[in-house]
């Protein structure tokens, strides 16, 4: 650093010398006051505003490092808090994410002991077993932990999709290629499509025909207005279309906002539709649907909105069905 400043000292006098160049043969009092003056006041104002700390800058470090850093101040908030579950689960997590998956397995079975029933857990303790066995070669281990986990939420996707694997592993394409069948409906399209190759070829091993995408389950709905409220349609007014649980408690299980065009308006629900990944509008036996034109264009009901009956469906009987809007009082 010191070099650095002598340099640029030097430098700026040099620069000034030539600036006042025209001065020196009949002012030189005042040049040389100018060079010292302006020299001075360079310094100082790159003193004040500059950053001089950046002339001994380092590289910032690579993102490899920067990882084996946090991992290691992870571990250890985990070795002096060892009943710390956040922050041994995200300890576990980083390293099943990075590929470290013996080193995540003790971490994931210690997590197990703090929250003996959390099948999340219970599916990334089994994920960093079969991770790190051999790719033809089942584990048992894993075998038991999916089960468990899947005793506990029968639905957990994470939970079926490594089951079709390990029976996969195992040589049993049809088995497999059941269990992901079984996902279809639960997931959404995209998910769908990149599954349904997998599927193929479990299906092919199994000696079975293979499949197309199955259709997806859709609630059809026409949406209408009484006819005392025809062709006073609110000036920004938009419809929203939702459907919420049986007892009404927690958020819409579903919903879709629609602009308003010429009524009747078609509407499909279906579990794209959901408002919760996990918890799908027809994970549920029955729900209740309604329709509301919402004044003030937001999702809030409000005084002077058009709404619906509501109307109970049942999951397994999606017949067509019409809700007509009226105003509320």
């Amino acid at each position: 650093m010191v070099l650095f400043v002598l340099l640029s000292v030097l430098l700026v006098l040099l620069l000034l010398a030539i600036a006042f160049k025209p001065l020196w043969p009949k002012q030189r009092g005042l040049a040389a006051a100018l060079l010292l003056g302006c020299a001075g006041l360079t310094a100082a104002l790159y003193w004040q505003f500059g950053r001089p700390e950046a002339i001994g800058y380092q590289p910032a470090p690579a993102a490899e490092e920067t990882v084996e850093h946090a991992l290691a101040e992870l571990a250890t908030v985990v070795s002096e808090q060892p009943t710390n579950l956040e922050a041994r689960v995200l300890l576990a997590r980083s390293y099943l994410q990075t590929g470290q998956y013996q080193v995540a397995q003790p971490h994931f079975a210690k997590a197990l002991q703090l929250a003996p029933g959390n099948a999340g857990l219970m599916v990334d303790y089994a994920e960093s077993i079969f991770r790190a066995g051999k790719p033809d070669i089942p584990d048992p281990r894993a075998r038991a932990w999916l089960d468990k986990a899947l005793r506990i939420e029968p639905d957990n996707q994470r939970a079926l999709f490594f089951s079709g694997i390990l029976l996969l592993q195992a040589g049993q394409p049809k088995d497999a290629a059941s269990v992901w069948e079984s996902l279809l409906p639960q997931v959404d399209a995209a998910t769908a499509q990149a599954l349904l190759p997998q599927i193929n070829r479990a299906r092919v091993d199994a000696g079975l025909p293979v499949m197309a995408m199955p259709g997806v389950r859709a609630l059809s709905i026409s949406v209408d207005v009484d006819s005392t409220l025809k062709n006073q349609t609110p000036p920004g007014a938009v419809m929203f279309v939702f459907a919420k649980r049986i007892d009404g408690a927690g958020p819409p299980l579903a919903a879709k906002r629609i602009p308003l065009t010429a009524f009747p308006i078609q509407v499909q629900l279906s579990d794209a539709d959901s408002v919760m990944p996990t918890d799908r509008l027809f994970s549920q036996s029955g729900f209740v649907l309604q329709a509301r034109v919402s004044v003030s264009g937001t999702a809030e009901a409000g005084t002077g909105d058009w709404q619906s009956m509501p109307v109970m469906m049942q999951s397994d009987k999606l017949a067509p069905v019409t809700l007509i809007l009226r105003q509320n009082p």
